[in-house]
């Protein structure tokens, strides 16, 4: 029999299939009524869902992937086999994706509050990560915000990388802070290959030993600021010619003409390599061991997974200046820049020129070794069952009203 993957394409029957399945193996191992979780949409590029849901069957809880994003009322109806049916969001992009009218996009938010009361009606509860302030490639922000306005009221569980993650949304939107569960992004150990050496990973690549190697991995999209940091990085490397310097570059455009003039601009610069698509995780290795600090200086962020990528390499980092990202990272592992501006940004480089003078190795694998993924992954789904026990269901509220 052809082998064929199952929760990787939406069929006839997702995501109950899916759920079923995932209570089966769940009941090979314990006695307990499981607890069903939902996720969408499923991001496979990036590991972090598989590392946060990865000791979730440690509380009885069965993850199921939602493929169709639309399609998650349904599991509702996997209600009389579970404690609880869990639909956790993470981004709320499919709401509004692929919308081209006002209007339409208006109607669209009508049919996500309606699957949202159907849901909940039928006594499904709902975890929403914040991972962004607005969608980073929203069409109509206004409409984006009405969005996760919805989500703010309606989920139970309100799910924060960090309380300044938290601040920052609450200057956007009503949160009841009761709902709050703080649960931090988790390292990348184990996650990815870690093999190469550093000198291979440089004579793979071309570079040579004395350079001084700055990496951006990662999606290639406009709210990155990527020509800002180009003009940055070539003012930077004007004040001291006689230093050899490369920028590395690994991602996947998303389209726009900015970053397709960006790509243009490394591929003719002499001081830059790129690699212009997805980058296969066996390689992201080769990246992180050629290089000597990483980047993310985006021009809107509001947490970054990329950080901890580069952390859990023992990568010291030149990153945006902002409050979830700083809350609790040590000065000595990291240079801030402070504000969108280019000089900003060259001032950070100058700063971080401290790296290649006293290593930091040490103290960044101190620092990303404190967000294990098997400890937070209990944090979340104990945090998770313990803030829903101690709130009724919707459906148990109407119940309550009618005796």
């Amino acid at each position: 029999m052809q082998l064929k993957l199952k929760g990787y394409f939406n069929e006839e029957d997702s995501p109950l299939a899916e759920a079923k399945a995932a209570i089966e193996m769940l009941a090979a191992t314990s006695t307990a009524v499981p607890h069903v979780l939902g996720y969408t949409p499923v991001g496979r590029v990036n590991p972090y869902q598989s590392l946060l849901y990865k000791a979730a069957a440690d509380y009885d809880v069965a993850t199921v992937p939602i493929i169709d994003s639309w399609s998650f009322d349904s599991l509702a109806a996997m209600r009389p086999d579970a404690s609880h049916v869990i639909l956790h969001i993470h981004w709320t992009s499919f709401v509004l994706n692929g919308i081209k009218s006002y209007t339409t996009a208006k109607n669209r938010l009508n049919d996500f509050q309606n699957s949202i009361d159907s849901f909940k009606g039928r006594g499904g509860r709902i975890v929403w990560t914040l991972h962004n302030i607005i969608p980073h490639d929203s069409r109509y922000p206004d409409l984006e915000m009405k969005a996760q306005q919805i989500l703010a009221d309606e989920a139970d569980v309100l799910h924060v990388l960090s309380d300044a993650s938290a601040d920052m949304m609450s200057s956007a939107l009503m949160i009841d802070r009761q709902k709050l569960l703080t649960v931090p992004h988790p390292n990348y150990r184990t996650t990815y290959e870690d093999y190469v050496t550093r000198n291979n990973a440089r004579l793979e690549f071309g570079i040579g030993p004395k350079d001084r190697v700055y990496v951006l991995l990662g999606a290639l999209k406009a709210y990155k600021g990527l020509n800002r940091l180009l003009d940055a990085f070539d003012a930077f490397c004007a004040t001291d010619p006689s230093i050899p310097r490369t920028l590395l570059v690994g991602g996947n455009p998303d389209g726009t003409p900015e970053v397709a003039e960006f790509v243009a601009r490394c591929r003719a610069h002499p001081n830059i390599l790129i690699e212009d698509k997805k980058i296969a995780n066996h390689f992201v290795q080769n990246y992180m061991r050629a290089a000597d600090v990483g980047l993310a200086p985006y021009t809107r962020m509001l947490n970054s997974g990329a950080v901890l990528l580069y952390q859990s390499f023992d990568l010291p980092v030149i990153a945006s200046d902002v409050p979830a990202l700083w809350e609790d990272m040590p000065e000595e592992i990291g240079e801030r820049v402070h504000d969108n501006s280019t000089e900003s940004l060259v001032a950070a480089f100058q700063r971080a020129e401290r790296f290649f003078q006293y290593s930091t190795q040490d103290a960044v694998r101190r620092y990303a070794d404190q967000f294990d993924a098997v400890q937070l992954s209990r944090e979340f789904s104990r945090g998770v069952l313990e803030k829903l026990d101690h709130q009724p269901s919707r459906r148990n509220q109407r119940n309550s009203l009618e005796e």
